[in-house]
C-alpha cells in the first residue's frame, strides 16, 4: 500500500503538506483519503532531527540508549503528520508492503522512524521509500558496460579513507567491468561530463555539499548542471557522500538530479556519514552488488548489519536511501509469475487424486488418532520426514507456547499448495529473528503461514 505525501502552497512561505492514501477502491468507493499537516511544524522538527543526528554521529550511543531516544522522536513526527489518523501499518493484522512517495520539499525528513506494529519502518525489510519527480529526458542506448569512480577527497580529513576505499574498489571492479577513474585535480566540468557519457555505473566517492560536487578553483558542478544532462545509459549512480540525497524547497538533491537526467538507480545519503564508516559501506555494496546483480538485496545486506550496531550505525542505516525508476514487477513477468503459480496447483490437485486412486482406503481402526493428536504426541520427538538435529526444529521444539509449537511443526512438515519447503523454512527463520516475544511470533506465524 502507497501513502503519497504532496507539498502544498502555504501563505507563510512554508509547504504545507498533504498525505493521500492510496487504498482499494472497494473500501473507499468515490471517497479519497487525506490527511493534511503543517509545513512550519514539520520545518521544525526537520532542524531539530539535524542537530539530534549530529549530536548521535558524535557521542555514539549504545543501541538500547540510541532506540530509547529514536523512539520520542517517532512519536513526535507521527503527531505532526497524521494527527489523530492512525497509520494502517499500525493497524492489528495489517498485511502487504508499505511505500511511501514523496515530494522533494520532504525528502529530508525521516519517514524511516515512524513506529509499526513490530518496531520501525526501517526496520521493515519490505518498506520502501520513493520520490516524485519531472523526468522527461530523452532515453540514449549506449552499448557500455563500464564503470567510473570519481574520488574527490575535496578536505584533507578525508583524504585518507576516499584514497583507501578507490583503492579498495579499482581492483574489485575491475575484474568484472572496464573501469576508468577520475581524481580530484583532473576533475573539471567537461571531464565530468566526458566521462559520465561513456559508463554504465558511477561510484562518487568523497565529499559533496547541498549545493553540488567541489571541484577546482573553488567552484561547483551544480545540482541543475546535471539534472539538464542526458544520463538515460546510467544504470547505476552511487554518491558516498554527506547530503547526496539531501532535497529542499529550494533545490534538487544529487541523486534527484541524475534520476531527472535519466539514470535508473541512485544511492546516496540524507545526512552526513561518518568517513571511514562510508569507506566500509562502498566497498560492501559494490563487492555484493558484482556478486547478485540486485541492488535492494545488496543494500538489504549493508542495512542488516548496520542495525546491529550502535547509534551510529543504525542512524547511517536510516540515512541510506536508494531510488529507481525500474519497474519492480513488470507485467511480462508478473503473467509468468501467475501463469506458474497456477499451473502447479493444477498439477498439486491432479497428483493428490492419482495417488488417491491409487491408494486403498485406509482400516478405520488405523485412523484411531486425529492429525491434531499425533502432533500433540510428537511434540517431543523428532517429526518423520525431518533431521532431528535441523537447528530449525530444535528451535521450533524449545517453544513454550504449546499452539505455536505445535503448529510450527505442521506447518513444516504438511505439504503446502503455493509453498516448497525452502519457502516454509524461510518464513520460520524469519521469524525467529525478530527476537520478540512467543505471543507476537506466533501472530507473525499465522499472519504469513495461513495457519
Amino acid at each position: 500500500m502507497k501513502i503519497r505525501i504532496i507539498s502544498k502552497y502555504s501563505n507563510q512561505g512554508i509547504s504545507d503538506g498533504e498525505c493521500f492514501w492510496e487504498e482499494k477502491l472497494n473500501q473507499f468507493g468515490t471517497v479519497e483519503k487525506t490527511t493534511p499537516f503543517s509545513g512550519q511544524l514539520l520545518q521544525e522538527f526537520q532542524n531539530d532531527w539535524a542537530i539530534f543526528v549530529d549530536r548521535i554521529l558524535s557521542q555514539n550511543p549504545k543501541k538500547e540508549e540510541f532506540l530509547d531516544k529514536l523512539g520520542k522522536k517517532s512519536d513526535s513526527l507521527e503527531q505532526i503528520v497524521f494527527g489523530e489518523t492512525v497509520p494502517f501499518w499500525r493497524l492489528p493484522g495489517f498485511r502487504g508492503n508499505i511505500e511511501l512517495l514523496v515530494d522533494p520539499e520532504f525528502s529530508p525528513i525521516p519517514w524511516e522512524i515512524l513506529r509499526t506494529t513490530t518496531g520501525y519502518l526501517f526496520q521493515d525489510k519490505h518498506f520502501k521509500r520513493g520520490i516524485r519527480i519531472q523526468k522527461n529526458q530523452k532515453e540514449i542506448s549506449k552499448k557500455t558496460n563500464a564503470a567510473l569512480i570519481i574520488c574527490n577527497p575535496v578536505k584533507t580529513n578525508l583524504e585518507n579513507t576516499v584514497n583507501e576505499e578507490c583503492a579498495a574498489l579499482y581492483p574489485l571492479l575491475e575484474k568484472k567491468l572496464p573501469l576508468r577513474i577520475l581524481k580530484q585535480n583532473h576533475l573539471t566540468k567537461i571531464r565530468f561530463i566526458e566521462e559520465l557519457n561513456t559508463v554504465k555505473f558511477l561510484h562518487y566517492a568523497g565529499h559533496t555539499e547541498k549545493k553540488g560536487i567541489p571541484i577546482l578553483d573553488n567552484q561547483f558542478i551544480s545540482i541543475n548542471e546535471i539534472a539538464t544532462r542526458s544520463f538515460s545509459h546510467l544504470e547505476l549512480v552511487f554518491f558516498n557522500s554527506c547530503y547526496s540525497s539531501f532535497d529542499s524547497i529550494e533545490q534538487s538533491g544529487l541523486t534527484t538530479s541524475f534520476l531527472k537526467a535519466g539514470a535508473k538507480q541512485v544511492i546516496g545519503f540524507l545526512y552526513p556519514v561518518e568517513t571511514n564508516l562510508a569507506k566500509e559501506i562502498g566497498i560492501s555494496f559494490w563487492k555484493y552488488f558484482l556478486e547478485s546483480k540486485n541492488t535492494e538485496k545488496s543494500l538489504g545486506k549493508i542495512r542488516k548489519n548496520l542495525l546491529k550496531g550502535s547509534g551510529k550505525e543504525i542512524i547511517t542505516a536510516i540515512s541510506l536511501v536508494q531510488f529507481s525508476t525500474f519497474d519492480p514487477n513488470p507485467l511480462p513477468k508478473r503473467v509468468l509469475s501467475i501463469s506458474l503459480s497456477l499451473l502447479f496447483v493444477l498439477f498439486f490437485l491432479i497428483f493428490t487424486k492419482e495417488s488417491q486412486k491409487q491408494n486403498p482406503k485406509i482400516p478405520s481402526e488405523t485412523k484411531a488418532l486425529s492429525k491434531e493428536q499425533t502432533f500433540e504426541k510428537s511434540l517431543g520427538e523428532p517429526i518423520q520426514g525431518t533431521n532431528a538435529k535441523d537447528p530449525l526444529v530444535v528451535r521450533i521444539q524449545k517453544i513454550n507456547h504449546p499452539e505455536f509449537r505445535k503448529n510450527a511443526l505442521l506447518f513444516l512438515e504438511t505439504k503446502h499448495a503455493l509453498l516448497d519447503d525452502s519457502h516454509k523454512r524461510e518464513i520460520l527463520e524469519s521469524i525467529f529473528s525478530e527476537e520478540s516475544s512467543e505471543e507476537k511470533m506466533y501472530y507473525e506465524f499465522k499472519t504469513r503461514s495461513g495457519f
